[in-house]
């Protein structure tokens, strides 16, 4: 698989989240709408790295398991 291959599904990756986001939200992000983007941000970190944490114990328990 080349690196423009990968590129391309990155990009459609963010693109199916945006389409996702739309359907959640009906209007379009608004950079004015008074939230601290900063803030945001890593709020939205913090809930990555427990899914992330989440997924690795499921990992590790299959290995276990298998």
């Amino acid at each position: 698989m080349g690196r423009s291959h990968l590129n391309k599904e990155i990009i459609d990756a963010i693109r199916e989240r945006l389409e996702h986001g739309k359907k959640e939200y009906p209007d379009e992000l608004d950079i004015n709408d008074g939230r601290e983007w900063v803030q945001e941000a890593l709020e939205e970190a913090l809930d990555l790295t427990v899914y992330i944490t989440a997924k690795l114990m499921q990992i590790k328990q299959d290995k276990k398991n298998a």
